[in-house]
């Protein structure tokens, strides 16, 4: 009788077996970002997007002096392009 070979599941012999969340994912579990989250998501620099608040082109709330941006809000608005 020769020894046979089995094949381990896949993943199974990963360094890590922990679920990996990628960064769009996590952003959307959150259901407030920040500036820098905001940033990251749009591809707009922060300076930009203080730009646009202070002309308030942009959906955010501000509360003690910090600012904060829902994210279906967020894509809605990206979604409704420029309406000029």
């Amino acid at each position: 009788m020769q020894p046979q070979t089995v094949k381990s599941p896949p993943g199974l012999n990963d360094e890590s077996t922990e679920d990996k969340v990628s960064p769009s994912k996590w952003l959307f579990e959150n259901r407030i970002w920040n500036i820098r989250d905001t940033a990251h998501y749009t591809g707009y620099a922060v300076g930009t997007l203080y730009n646009l608040v202070s002309k308030n082109l942009i959906p955010h709330r501000k509360k003690r002096g910090r600012l904060f941006f829902i994210p279906f809000e967020i894509q809605n608005w990206i979604e409704e392009g420029d309406l000029e």
